[in-house]
């Protein structure tokens, strides 16, 4: 009996942390940049936070995930209010997507994902991806405009 709870405590973390990807809203990145260019075309320069936004989407991948520094990310989710996710899931690195029109987008990787991502996932290869939106940056030259995206799952197509 004692093994068995023993047992659901280490699983216990894994299982609340599993996601229903069934309510991602399928999109492409170009119409999620496109559609926010036209939401924040009068804001001024900054990080416009939002209502986070499950998505998927198909991406080329540019390059293999590398470390990177999560203080953007952990600014939004301060100002969303979810500052423990960070200690729950590891996200220490981005990758670089590119959309079928070619714009690039850093994103945010759980660290879980990496393994995965190196063995399986090949740049310059379609993947499709299923990420929280959670933020968009805008910039003086609108060109630069990009969302703030957390990959929660990937499969190489």
């Amino acid at each position: 009996m004692i093994w068995r709870a023993v047992i659901l405590l280490v699983l216990l973390p894994t299982l609340c942390l599993a996601q229903d990807f069934a309510g991602h809203q399928a999109s492409t990145l170009d119409a999620v940049i496109e559609k926010w260019n036209g939401i924040t075309e009068a804001y001024k320069p900054g990080i416009s936070v939002l209502q986070p936004q499950k998505i998927r989407f198909v991406a080329i991948l540019q390059a293999a995930p590398e470390p990177c520094s999560n203080a953007p990310l952990d600014a939004v989710l301060r100002m969303l209010g979810a500052t423990d996710l960070l200690r729950q899931v590891s996200v220490t690195h981005c990758v670089v997507l590119s959309s079928a029109k070619g714009k690039a987008v850093a994103a945010f990787v759980q660290d879980l994902l990496v393994p995965g991502l190196n063995s399986d996932a090949k740049p310059g290869h379609h993947v499709e991806i299923y990420a929280d939106f959670l933020a968009y940056v805008v910039d003086a030259d609108r060109s630069r405009n990009v969302p703030i995206l957390l990959v929660s799952r990937f499969e190489p197509l």
